[in-house]
This record gives C-alpha cells, sequence and structure tokens, in this order.
C-alpha cells in the first residue's frame, strides 16, 4: 500500500478507534503453502513488515481462518501445511472499536499483535504490542486529566508544547462552577453560626470532618472509575457496589469514630466547655459525624462515577471535581445537624 493511500485509509476511521490506530503492514499466508514456503515468504517481506512473529491465515476473500507463530513453522516440518499447523482460535477486534478495548485485550492475553476485522470479518490490519503501550499511555494521561477537571486536548507530552493561555483556559470552567457549587458551604457555615458561638471548640474540628470525607470519597471514586474502565464493573452492578462499599465505609467510620473520640476527648481537655455540655458528649457527637461522614462520602465517591456511566457520560469528569464539592456540603450538613441532635442545641 502506498504511503498516500495508508494515511487516507487511516484518516477515514474515527479517532480513538482501533482503525485510527492500527497498521496494514502485516504478514498474511496461504492456508495450502507448507511450512518451508510459509518461512520463505516471511523472510522476503520481513524488511516491509511491522512484525513477522504472527502470520496471518487468509482464504481468497481476506476472511481470517487462523494464525501461526514463527515458532510454529521452524518446529513444524518442512511438508507440513499451514492450515494444519495453524491456530483456529483467534482473539479479534472489530475495526470501529473503541482503541482501549484492543490495548486491553493486548495486555490480557499477552500477545504481541492483535488482528483487526471489518464488518465482513476479513482482515484489515493489526494492532501490535508497542501500540497497545502507546494507546494505554495516552488513556491514562486522559483519564488523569479528566479526573482533575482539566478539559482540553489530553495528549501525552504536550504539557511544554501548550501555552499558558491554553492551559488556562482547559481549568478554569470547572474551577469557577465549583467554586460557584462550593459558596453553598459558606452558607451553611453561616446559618449554623449560632450553635458554633455556642460552642467554639466545633469550628476546630470542622476541617477533620471535611478531609476525612474527601479522602474516603476520592479513595472510593478512585476504585470505582479504575474497575469501569476496566470493565471489571458496569452500570448494572450498582447495587453490589454499593453494599461493598458500604460495608468498607463501616468498617473505616467505626475505627475512624474512635481514634476522633480519643484525640478529642484528650487534646481539647483544656478548652472552654460551655455550662451544661460535658467534653465527652461533645467528642461523641463529633465522632459519629465523622463517622456518618464517612459512610456518607463513600456512596457518593461510588455513585457518582457509577450513575455517570449509566448516563454514558465519563464517569472521570463527573466523579473527581463534584465529588470534593458535594462532599464538603453534605459533610457540613452532617456534622451540624447530627451535634445539634446529641446535644439539643
Amino acid at each position: 500500500m502506498q504511503p498516500r493511500e495508508y494515511v487516507t485509509r487511516l484518516a477515514s476511521y474515527k479517532e480513538g478507534t482501533v482503525g485510527a490506530a492500527m497498521t496494514s503492514d502485516y504478514a498474511t499466508l496461504s492456508p495450502h503453502m507448507t511450512a518451508s514456503q510459509a518461512l520463505e515468504r516471511l523472510r522476503q517481506i520481513a524488511p516491509n513488515r511491522e512484525t513477522i512473529y504472527y502470520a496471518y491465515v487468509l482464504d481468497d476473500d481476506r476472511k481470517l481462518l487462523g494464525f501461526v507463530s514463527l515458532k510454529d513453522l521452524i518446529v513444524a516440518s518442512r511438508e507440513d501445511q499451514v492450515r494444519d499447523i495453524m491456530h483456529h482460535e483467534i482473539i479479534s477486534v472489530k475495526v470501529e472499536d473503541d482503541q482501549e478495548n484492543a490495548a486491553q485485550k493486548i495486555q490480557k492475553y499477552d500477545l504481541i499483535a492483535l488482528p483487526v476485522l471489518n464488518d465482513d470479518d476479513a482482515l484489515v490490519g493489526i494492532i501490535t504490542y508497542d501500540d497497545a503501550i502507546d494507546i494505554i499511555t495516552q488513556e491514562h494521561t486522559e483519564d488523569m486529566e479528566k479526573f482533575m477537571a482539566i478539559s482540553g486536548s489530553h495528549e501525552p507530552g504536550a504539557y511544554l508544547k501548550t501555552s499558558s493561555w491554553v492551559h488556562f483556559k482547559n481549568r478554569v470552567y470547572w474551577i469557577i462552577s465549583l467554586a460557584a457549587f462550593g459558596s453553598l458551604s459558606g452558607m451553611i457555615i453561616h446559618s449554623f453560626e449560632a450553635t458554633l458561638m455556642q460552642i467554639l471548640i466545633l469550628a476546630l474540628y470542622m476541617p477533620m470532618i471535611t478531609d476525612a470525607g474527601g479522602n474516603t470519597g476520592s479513595q472510593t471514586a478512585t476504585v470505582v472509575v479504575r474497575a469501569l474502565i476496566l470493565r471489571e464493573i458496569t452500570s448494572a452492578d450498582l447495587l453490589r457496589v454499593l453494599s461493598k462499599e458500604i460495608k468498607i465505609a463501616t468498617l473505616l467510620a467505626i475505627v475512624l469514630s474512635m481514634l476522633s473520640w480519643g484525640k478529642i476527648f484528650f487534646l481539647s481537655r483544656g478548652s472552654e466547655i460551655p455550662t451544661g455540655f460535658s467534653l465527652a458528649k461533645i467528642s461523641l457527637a463529633i465522632a459519629v459525624a465523622l463517622g456518618l461522614q464517612v459512610v456518607s462520602a463513600t456512596v457518593i465517591g461510588a455513585l457518582l462515577p457509577l450513575s455517570a456511566a449509566k448516563m454514558k457520560w465519563d464517569p472521570a469528569v463527573v466523579a473527581s471535581p463534584a465529588l470534593t464539592t458535594i462532599v464538603d456540603i453534605t459533610g457540613l450538613l452532617i456534622y451540624f445537624t447530627t451535634v445539634r441532635l446529641f446535644l439539643g442545641i
């Protein structure tokens, strides 16, 4: 195939699909060839092929019948026919599949190359293991930047090539949106101002509540997004994922609540406690609020990416940017509501 024709063919496929990433420099054999003839053909075409370790066996319509490895041909008898030694179990992808799907198959099955078929099951190209490495690197970069609410191009190695103005535009929209949404936190604190004025010690432990929620929520979101990307789970597994995460969150909540109660009770002994309240009861109220926040943040961290996947949105884009803000808001509500109920304020 001429370079111009090759480029034109690749350009006809949508970016991000297997067709746009494949190469047409693969080795083919006829099923009627002998092992000796096949080896001779591979010697002739080797300089112009991406790899000859896998050779694909095609019929007259270019339908993929099987493949043989170079090792198969070397150990076979010279007169053995290719059709008798080829492997019939073929792992392949379609030309319109997502390129990440191809890379994951190469990684999962430890393949050197993966055949690409069109809708008629004819061989049109291959994805090699070095292509898979490039794809995985690109997708990892894209997911990481989306997870941190950075839009725009996600091409690897583009940081220094991209102007500061473009970087600014890629980040500013999410930051402004989340800052506006985050103003709700200030409104919540203002609405509970009387509670804070009455028991000043509560203000000291607000960061502990929000940090615990942010950490546990981010952990859950990261695990769930990774499982979604690797196709270990789907949005249909919502109840199973929530059940598992709630069990984990409950154990974390118990441990963190006990530690926080001890920390408050022993480190705040010198704090001024209003008449009618005890440090032990205040410590218990804050510890319970912390435990509820951990469970709530974990549920939110699981729900956001799973809900995004259900609605065909990118879970990495939705999960992290919104997570911190939502967890902060719900955490403050849980904190002040729990404290008021426990202390009867």
